[in-house]
């Protein structure tokens, strides 16, 4: 009796949607692998490629960071297709994103807001480098940027270096006379045509005090994501 009550449901079952019980589990097993499937490429491809104290950061925002990164080599004269250059810019823009993303959280948290007269001075200097509006938008674009995206990395950096100047003092990055030596003797050993150190002096003790005020901020950073939860997603 039994049997034939699970017969006539399987038969009725059959008859409303066209499919027998096991074709109808094996057609759900199946949607719920493409489903499945299709979270984990979003995840792998387009969902992010970091996530920072739970905030994504997108595969967009990389691929643009990537952009600028290699625009920034090629302008240097440097080539951005070599595995080796294109493993390292890809490290650096991960990197570079992840640093910027914690101290931006961390600014947001103390209410840090930019400066939009600052921004804005910073725009019109930067136009005025130009002979015209056609010569400094291709100028942005050689660089990876659009007016956009280069005046949201204006703000971002105004922020960053808001909150870096409260909680990084960098006042003890000083070039002592046997450090400037030192690195203009390296540079004049595989470059004959530089000036005398008297007159490229000042230069250099800005390269000096400029590579330890980053030291100082690199630290900082580290700290910052001791202290925080950083999960890599791009591989």
């Amino acid at each position: 009796m039994t049997e034939e009550i699970n017969e006539n449901n399987e038969s009725a079952t059959t008859k409303r949607t066209g499919l027998s019980l096991p074709k109808l589990l094996t057609s759900i097993i199946i949607a719920i692998v493409i489903i499945v499937a299709g979270f984990l490429l979003i995840k792998q491809i387009g969902g992010g490629v970091a996530v920072v104290n739970g905030q994504r950061i997108t595969r967009s925002e990389y691929d643009m960071r990537y952009k600028q990164l290699a625009a920034s080599v090629v302008a240097q004269g440097g080539s951005a297709t070599t595995t080796e250059m294109q493993s390292a810019i890809k490290q650096q823009a991960i990197d570079n994103l992840v640093s910027e993303t914690l101290l931006l959280q961390a600014a947001n948290k103390e209410g840090i807001k930019a400066d939009e007269k600052t921004i804005n001075d910073q725009l019109t200097q930067s136009v005025k480098q130009f002979p015209d509006d056609a010569a400094y938008k291709k100028a942005l674009v050689d660089q990876g940027f659009t007016e956009a995206t280069y005046k949201a990395s204006l703000t971002r950096n105004n922020i960053i270096q808001q909150y870096l100047k409260v909680h990084v003092d960098v006042s003890s990055a000083t070039a002592t006379d046997s450090e400037v030596k030192a690195l203009y003797d390296q540079v004049a050993a595989t470059n004959k045509t530089i000036p005398p150190l008297d007159q490229v002096r000042t230069e250099v003790e800005n390269q000096i005090v400029s590579q330890k005020q980053q030291v100082l901020v690199n630290n900082f950073i580290e700290r910052l994501k001791a202290s925080s939860t950083v999960e890599i997603l791009l591989k």
